[in-house]
C-alpha cells in the first residue's frame, strides 16, 4: 500500500495506512524512513489529543443512541464477544479501547451508553480486532520510527477537524454494519489478504459497508488532506501516511497536476 509520487525531479511516497492490523510493518517502515526527510500524518497521534477524543466521544443530548437503534440478535452476539477480555495487555491500543466491565449481564448497554455512535462503534470494533491479534498500528508504528530517526513530522488536520469529521458519520451506516457482525470475521481476514498483497480495488470493494467509508470521512476531506500535503510534495522526500480510502481521491488529484503515480513495493 504504497505509492511513490514523481514529478518536477521530486519524489515523495504516499502510504495508505491500517488503522488495526495483525502484523508489524517495522522493517519496511524503516527502509521507508530512509527515502524520506519529511513525515505526515492525518492528525496528532499522541495521549493528549487522543484524551480529546475520548472527551468528544461522550453522548450529548443531541445524539442519538446506538443501543437502540441495535436488534435483540446484535445485542447477544456483541455481549457473548465482549465477555473476555483479549490476551495482549501490553498493546499500545489498550489505552483506546480501555477495559470492558465484568459480571454485568448486558456488557453492550453498560459500555456504550453515553458515546457517542462513532466512538461506540470503534470502541467495540477495535476491541473485537484486538481480541484477535490485531494488535499492531500502521499509523502508531510509522509514527514511533519517525521519531526515534528525527524525522520532521508534520499533521495535516486538527484534532477538532477530525472529531468534526467522525459527528458526521451517518448513525445508519453504524447499525448497518452492526447488524453484520456475523461477517465481521471473513470481513477482517479479506482486509488483512488484500492489504498485504497490495490490492488496492479488492480491499475498496471488500470495505464499501465499513462506517467510515461516508462522505464527511473521505469526499468531505480529500481536497483538504491534498491542499495541505502539496507544499511538502512540491519539496519533496515527503511520506504521507492516510487511511487507505483517501488514495483514489488523492492519486487523482496529484494526476491532474502532472504527477507520475506507481504503486511501489518496500
Amino acid at each position: 500500500m504504497v505509492w511513490k509520487i514523481e514529478g518536477n525531479e521530486t519524489t515523495s511516497f504516499l502510504i495508505g495506512t491500517a488503522h488495526f492490523f495483525p502484523y508489524s510493518f517495522r522493517r519496511s517502515l524503516v527502509s521507508l524512513m530512509k527515502k524520506i526527510d519529511t513525515v505526515l500524518f492525518e492528525g496528532p497521534l499522541d495521549e493528549q489529543n487522543m484524551d480529546t477524543v475520548r472527551e468528544e466521544g461522550i453522548e450529548h443530548s443531541d445524539m442519538p443512541s446506538l443501543y437502540e437503534h441495535l436488534d435483540n440478535r446484535t445485542i447477544q452476539i456483541l455481549n457473548r464477544e465482549l465477555s473476555h477480555y483479549p490476551s495482549h495487555g501490553d498493546s499500545s491500543l489498550m489505552s483506546y479501547v480501555g477495559l470492558f466491565s465484568q459480571g454485568k449481564r448486558d456488557i453492550v448497554r453498560s459500555e456504550i451508553e453515553g458515546l457517542r455512535p462513532w466512538m461506540a462503534f470503534f470502541k467495540i470494533w477495535s476491541y473485537y480486532l484486538l481480541k484477535r491479534g490485531w494488535i499492531y498500528s500502521v499509523d502508531l508504528e510509522a509514527h514511533a520510527i519517525a521519531r526515534e530517526m528525527n524525522k520532521k513530522i508534520y499533521y495535516l488536520e486538527t484534532i477538532n477537524e477530525q472529531i468534526e469529521a467522525l459527528n458526521g458519520i451517518p448513525l445508519e451506516r453504524i447499525v448497518h454494519f452492526f447488524e453484520k457482525i456475523d461477517q465481521w470475521e471473513k470481513f477482517a481476514k479479506r482486509h488483512a489478504k488484500n492489504y498485504l498483497k497490495g490490492s488496492y480495488n479488492a480491499m475498496i470493494k471488500n470495505t464499501a459497508d465499513f462506517p467510515t467509508r461516508c462522505p464527511s470521512i473521505i469526499e468531505a476531506r480529500d481536497p483538504v488532506l491534498f491542499e495541505r500535503m502539496m507544499p511538502f510534495v512540491e519539496k519533496g522526500r515527503a511520506g504521507i501516511f492516510i487511511g487507505t480510502t483517501h488514495i483514489m481521491g488523492i492519486t487523482t488529484m496529484l494526476e491532474k497536476r502532472g504527477y507520475t503515480i506507481s504503486q511501489d513495493r518496500l
